[in-house]
């Protein structure tokens, strides 16, 4: 029997006890690793003096490191429990983000981000599939919740590493912040890791099922998803340089503005959310983001570029939270199979999406290679349109963040 205490499955609002508060903290640190990991990929490549192909491998191992970690997660979580699998990938991505920091040249950032992101794996579909499974009918909320605060740290952290390169201190401790959090963070939860979840909870859960077709559609829409998503993050900094003229650390700083602008999609989604079916939500943030690609990829002007930046950010913010519980509703109960799912597609696509532009960007050049964007969004809206996955009836899907 698992060790998690008695959580009404009926309440459509988070508890948010002592164990939710830090599955939130970690999944702010990993958001914070994410979105700085992708302000500093240009830092790092004037450091290296690679081109565009080559510092995109970063990102691509980055990712197949995450594939091969989510491949493995629920495993790992029915042999040994999510509690210990939560301990090891916390610290194991420590270890990953200190080496990507090192000094040593390409091959020891290249190790140090693949390493990362396998141990990222763990860490990530752990707290997804622990809030959905301790939060019941309120896991959607919950996780809801959990991406509101990591949209914040988001936003912190592209901050923090511009800052720190137009300073003395340097831009690599935007991501020693990360470390340092997710040791404090361990140290809080101390040695009772079994409210996590223990050893076989996940074969009782699936009793050995597999995933429904329909999970599928939904994994190719996250897909598109986080294509999206991170051919911005990736290379934001890029169209910020290219476009507008600004330094290193200016642009680094800017990426904000996206992450920013998921910060307020994700509490505007969570408000529309309790009026409206999830899947006209979607479609409707990818119009907007659509829109806001337009400003930032048609304009020169800097104001114009941020405004287009923040209004994509608003829109795609909404798909990262809405799109896994869209997986998981399809799943037929199966939490942490379709959280590891969703993973497992997410790294491919962040694997090979900003690669693919990088790539493109030395054969045609970065302003008309950043249009596979709005080819990724518009792919999601068909797959949506065609594979609809209905709201179940009377199910919770985002209460107000944070009331």
């Amino acid at each position: 029997m698992s060790n998690s205490p008695v959580v009404p499955r009926l309440s459509t609002t988070p508890v948010r006890d002592r164990a939710t508060w830090i599955a939130y903290a970690q999944m702010a640190c990993y958001a914070w690793f994410i979105y700085s990991f992708g302000a500093t990929l240009a830092l790092l490549r004037d450091e290296q003096g690679t081109s565009r192909s080559v510092s995109s491998l970063h990102g691509s191992l980055m990712a197949i490191g995450g594939l091969l970690g989510g491949l493995l997660t629920a495993r790992a979580i029915d042999r040994w429990g999510r509690g210990r699998v939560l301990r090891v990938g916390a610290i194991a991505t420590a270890i990953g983000i200190l080496t990507y920091t090192m000094p040593g040249g390409l091959p020891v950032t290249l190790f140090g981000i693949f390493f990362a992101g396998f141990a990222g794996a763990f860490l990530l579909i752990s707290i997804n599939a622990f809030l959905l499974d301790h939060q019941g009918a309120a896991g959607p909320s919950s996780l809801t919740e959990s991406n509101a605060i990591s949209s914040f740290a988001g936003l912190v952290g592209p901050l923090v590493v511009g800052v720190g390169a137009a300073t003395i201190f340097g831009w690599r401790v935007g991501m020693w912040a990360v470390v340092v959090a997710l040791l404090v963070a361990e140290i809080i939860r101390g040695r009772n890791t079994a409210v996590f979840g223990v050893a076989g909870e996940v074969a009782r859960h699936h009793d050995g099922r597999h995933l429904p077709r329909r999970v599928y559609w939904t994994l190719a829409v996250l897909m598109c998803f986080l294509a999206t998503e991170f051919s911005l993050t990736f290379w934001g900094a890029d169209l910020l340089r290219e476009r507008c003229n600004f330094g290193p650390a200016a642009a680094a700083a800017s990426l904000a503005s996206v992450t920013g602008g998921m910060l307020v999609g994700r509490v505007w989604g969570s408000r529309l959310a309790q009026r409206l079916n999830t899947e006209l939500i979607l479609k409707g943030s990818i119009g907007l983001a659509l829109v806001g690609f337009g400003l930032a990829w048609g304009f020169t002007l800097w104001p114009i570029v941020i405004l287009g930046m923040f209004t994509t950010g608003v829109g795609i913010g909404v798909h990262w939270p809405l799109g896994v519980a869209r997986a998981v509703r399809s799943s037929g109960g199966l939490t942490d199979h379709a959280a590891a799912a969703a993973s497992v597609a997410g790294s491919i696509a962040i694997a090979v999406a900003p690669f693919c532009l990088g790539a493109l960007s030395d054969v045609i050049g970065f302003h008309e290679a950043f249009l596979l964007v709005p080819v990724f969004l518009l792919v999601a809206l068909v797959i949506l349109i065609v594979r609809p996955v209905p709201d179940e009836p009377g199910a919770v899907r985002v209460v107000p963040i944070l009331e």
